[in-house]
């Protein structure tokens, strides 16, 4: 038996077609002209710059690229708008804005992101096939004058795949052509045997890119009581909190802030007119803020008057210091007696004891009174009127005990800390710049729907898909929207409706700034057409 091996057979290098290499550009084109006039359609031409007029001497057609892109995007764009017709119309039908189910200009965008998606993943690819890419070698690459190229040659080559491929007449036409050389090109015959190393290499980037996903993994299947790892912290432990959620942050604990009171719109300030405000303003109301908890102290006429007694001094300075034992027993009655400076006056002893009994049980004794008060009279009298006690005698003898009674019942009473919210009249119809039409409740159903339906429903019983969802998650923050149908709100005037739509109530932000004049009253009228459909009697149906 013969211990040598059978000898490898070589295969001979096979043959690509032939080359030809210019050094001007216009022989370039001529040789290009002459190949393609004899009938040569494999062919291709290589330059170092763009020459013009090479596509049609070399006689290359326009590709078909442009109808695969625009197939792609009609596909693209069929897609989309047949999936947002299904999903929004048919399979899950959801109001967004107030606009239809099926609303064509709403659907445009998604329509126009698909449509280019779609064109330019098949121009990409469709590229990429057509030119037969990619490919790691080329047969031009074996030539070593090939390299030039890119910098001062013209190459034009004949491909031995072309149907009239003739290896000697090809070589005779373009040796016809004046070229620097023509040269045959044949297949690169270096080895093809793959380096150890570069498997190597490949098995090792393959694990190492498994080792993200198996960090990935042990983190999502695995307990830890350590804290993940953060890339951007500010990202990670950016505060933030939901709409009505408790807060420490602000006194009041609500995370929405709400305007600031008597915050109106721009060109909207009309604090007198009831169509603004709901209501007709009065002597009571005229200056209570939007927010009803916050209420500014109202300043009457008799107030006014009470304050008028301010500047008499009955009591000489001389006495300040006289009643020094006496100031830690009766400090808070002084200073509830101060606008009307009438202790002075009660001097006789049939009188003075009823008079040092009304002050007493008033509940104004409280510190929030007493800054209330404070604020009244100006800074440099309280000092001279504080300190006046009963053993003034010189007014005294001036007013009859007959007359004390009704001296007494002329003083101010003092202001409580939390002043009551005096009752506003609201108004019971529209007023008089909009009209109870078809328009006016359309308009109420349109913003209705848009703005207030998420919490409280279509319908008006509190039951929307905001609500809902904040039911199915349990949230504890979470208040039940009020149902317009509740008997409380059926008996407010379209005024107090329109009021608390303005300026919201409890958790309910208020709407000035969201809704004009107009919608506003709109969306009060049809509170009130709900409430009347949801709660018809039998006395309503005409015969």
């Amino acid at each position: 038996m013969s211990d040598h091996k059978p000898e490898k057979k070589v295969k001979p290098p096979q043959a690509f077609g032939w080359m030809a290499e210019y050094d001007d550009e216009n022989k370039f084109l001529d040789a290009a002209r002459k190949v393609r006039d004899s009938g040569y359609t494999r062919t291709d031409a290589f330059a170092p710059f763009p020459v013009h007029g090479i596509d049609e001497a070399l006689g290359i057609k326009p590709t078909v690229l442009p109808w695969f892109t625009l197939i792609a995007g009609a596909c693209g764009t069929t897609t989309a708008l047949v999936m947002e017709c299904w999903m929004n119309g048919y399979s899950y039908p959801y109001i967004i804005s107030g606009k239809p189910f099926i609303s064509l200009p709403a659907f445009i965008p998604v329509a126009f992101e698909l449509t280019v998606l779609f064109a330019a993943f098949t121009t990409v690819f469709a590229m990429l096939g057509l030119n037969g890419l990619p490919k790691f070698s080329n047969p031009v690459f074996s030539n070593p004058k090939f390299d030039r190229a890119t910098d001062d040659r013209f190459f034009i080559w004949v491909d031995s795949r072309d149907k009239y491929f003739n290896s000697d007449k090809v070589k005779a036409l373009l040796e016809g052509t004046s070229p620097l050389a023509v040269d045959e090109v044949r297949e690169d015959d270096t080895s093809t045997d793959v380096p150890k190393a570069l498997y190597f290499g490949i098995l090792t980037l393959i694990l190492a890119s498994l080792i993200p996903a198996v960090l990935v993994w042990n983190m999502r299947s695995v307990r830890s009581d350590k804290s993940r790892w953060h890339v951007f912290f500010d990202m990670d432990f950016m505060p933030y909190r939901k709409a009505q959620k408790q807060t420490t942050i602000f006194a009041d604990g609500r995370t929405q802030r709400p305007p600031v009171p008597g915050t109106v719109p721009r060109g909207g300030y009309a604090i007198d007119d009831p169509m603004y405000l709901g209501y007709t303003p009065d002597a009571n109301t005229a200056m209570i803020t939007p927010d009803s908890s916050s209420v500014v102290k109202l300043v009457s006429a008799q107030e006014g008057a009470a304050q008028e007694p301010k500047p008499q001094e009955p009591a000489p300075t001389t006495q300040e210091p006289t009643p020094p034992a006496q100031e830690p027993e009766k400090p808070a009655e002084k200073p509830a007696q101060e606008p009307t400076a009438e202790p002075a006056k009660q001097e006789p002893a049939t009188t003075e004891p009823a008079k040092q009994e009304e002050p007493k049980p008033e509940p104004a004794k409280t510190e929030p009174a007493k800054t209330e008060v404070a604020q009244e009279p100006a800074k440099p009298e309280p000092p001279k009127s504080v300190p006046a006690t009963p053993i003034t005698p010189a007014p005294a003898a001036q007013v009859p005990a007959a007359q004390a009674p009704a001296a007494a019942a002329q003083q101010p009473p003092v202001a409580a800390a939390t002043p009551a919210v005096p009752d506003r009249k609201y108004l019971e119809k529209l007023p008089e710049q909009f009209q109870a039409n078809d328009e006016m409740f359309a308009l109420g159903r349109k913003k209705f729907e848009q703005v207030c339906s998420a919490c409280h429903g279509f319908a008006g019983y509190g039951n929307g898909l905001v609500s809902k969802r904040a039911e199915a998650l349990q949230s504890s923050y979470w208040l039940q929207p009020t149902s317009v149908h509740d008997e409380r709100l059926q008996k407010q005037p379209i005024g107090q409706v329109y009021y608390t739509i303005t300026n919201g109530k409890g958790k309910m932000a208020g709407y000035g700034s969201t809704l004009n004049v107009k919608e506003r009253w709109a969306v009060a009228l049809y509170v009130k057409s709900l409430q009347r459909s949801q709660n018809a009697q039998a006395t309503d149906l005409s015969n």
